[in-house]
């Protein structure tokens, strides 16, 4: 119970963030993967293809793709 409360409390004070995201808005692999995503149809890659190219997870891809309004 005194974690939790320590941890709302430094949330609160903008010191707890938690981990940062392994690929954040500025990873050239995400960034790549994303346009290759987006533009799918014309480079006729699937998924699968551009994860295994960029090395991002298909997860992740689907998940930062739907942030950006992608998919």
């Amino acid at each position: 119970m005194r974690q939790r409360e320590g941890i709302d409390l430094a949330k609160q004070r903008g010191v707890y963030k938690g981990r940062p995201k392994k690929y954040g808005d500025k990873n050239p692999k995400m960034e790549h993967a994303l346009e290759l995503l987006a533009n799918r149809e014309e480079n006729g890659y699937t998924v699968k293809k551009i994860c295994e190219v960029t090395g991002v997870s298909r997860t992740v891809l689907y998940e930062r793709a739907k942030e950006k309004g992608i998919m």
